[in-house]
């Protein structure tokens, strides 16, 4: 699948993602790169972009075990990979308004087995004893889940948090062990309105420990990897406290880690105070006060549903409702309009959207908007 060695297209990717990251000032956020420079006024450093590497494939696997290939996969399908256990929690949360948590962003995952292999891929670099790099049609160690809305590993979904089931990673030739990580959220056209990659690292010491002390990992030569946190070509010093994550656990039973993503000028997702149910399919994608030729104003809201919801909109001052609308949604992205009156003066109000679900279930969304002048 790939004609160059992984080392050269991480060497491309690398400055691909630098470009990205100095455009940022300048270009529009359709790029998908995110603020690594200081967080200001945020509560936490905002975590850096990586480069996504040469093997992304948008396999498109809601799932939250992702260590066996899938009853679809063209080869070895529901063939587990062998590894130490692994339990990754991801929380992706907003650094512009106090580290909330937020819903509805599609987080992939995709990392090498213990063999330092990735699936779906016909040629690739390896290592230490490796040789069977032909991984075409099979889809281990791959998946996706949305925040506040997958419960993954929890009893119930979790308010900017999604977890996965895997192994420990493996070493290959050159990097460091880590696992990549994407954000993806969406537009109210279905587009892709944040686009995010980053790569969650562990330090040498635990792996070391996994390396030595279990199978399969301790089956390679060398049984170390060769490349170090220190000397990977993508961690940088600064990015240590961000992305280097700790463990807690055994060899025997498994490990459990926690990576907080903080991520700036996130479009497309909800806080996670709007969210009075996470069981009710919906967000927000925008809302925006116009005014017609004619003079006559609205507001419009941009509603993701998915589900069949009755919503219920209404714009408030105080405790005087200035418009109001309602609606029967089905599962897709939908229009509502909030009509004003001429007496509603211009300033600022809060749109109420209240979503409920055929079970009975109800989530309220806040956004505060400006009316416009008569």
């Amino acid at each position: 699948m790939e004609t160059m060695t992984r080392r050269k297209a991480l060497g491309l990717a690398g400055s691909a993602g630098a470009s990205i990251f100095l455009a940022r000032r300048g270009l529009p956020k359709a790029l998908g790169a995110l603020a690594t420079e200081n967080a200001g006024a945020a509560t936490a450093p905002l975590t850096p972009t990586m480069t996504e590497g040469p093997y992304w494939i948008d396999e498109l696997l809601r799932r939250s075990d992702v260590r066996a290939n899938t009853s679809s996969a063209t080869r070895n399908a529901g063939a587990a990979q062998d590894g130490v256990p692994l339990a990754l929690k991801i929380n992706v949360l907003d650094a512009d308004n106090g580290s909330k948590a937020l819903n509805g962003a599609h987080v992939d995952i995709w990392h090498a087995n213990a063999y330092g292999l990735y699936s779906d891929e016909g040629s690739q670099q390896v290592g230490g004893g490796t040789t069977a790099s032909n991984t075409k049609g099979q889809n281990f160690l791959r998946g996706y889940q949305v925040t506040g809305v997958d419960a993954g590993l929890a009893s119930s979904p979790v308010d900017g948090q999604v977890s996965f089931k895997t192994i420990w990673p493996g070493w290959y030739s050159g990097r460091a062990i880590h696992i990549h990580v994407r954000v993806r959220t969406y537009d109210a056209g279905g587009n892709v309105a944040t686009n995010y990659t980053t790569q969650i690292f562990f330090t040498d010491s635990a792996n070391n420990a996994v390396l030595s002390g279990a199978a399969p990992y301790n089956t390679r030569s060398p049984t170390a990897d060769p490349t170090t946190d220190e000397n990977d070509n993508v961690l940088t010093s600064s990015a240590t406290a961000t992305n280097v994550v700790s463990v807690s656990g055994s060899l025997s039973n498994g490990y459990d880690a926690t990576f907080n993503i903080y991520l700036s000028g996130v479009q497309g997702v909800t806080t996670a105070d709007d969210s009075s149910d996470t069981s009710v399919l919906a967000t927000l994608a925008s809302a925006k006060a116009a005014r017609a030729a004619n003079g006559s104003r609205s507001v419009v809201l941009s509603v993701r549903a998915g589900e069949p919801l009755t919503a219920t909109a209404k714009l408030v001052r105080g405790t005087k409702v200035l418009g109001k609308a309602t609606g029967r949604l089905t599962a897709g992205t939908h229009t509502l309009k909030v009509g004003l009156g001429r007496g509603v003066a211009a300033g600022a109000a809060k749109l109420q959207l209240t979503l409920a679900d055929d079970a009975g279930n109800t989530k309220t969304l806040s956004r505060t908007v400006h009316v416009p002048a008569g």
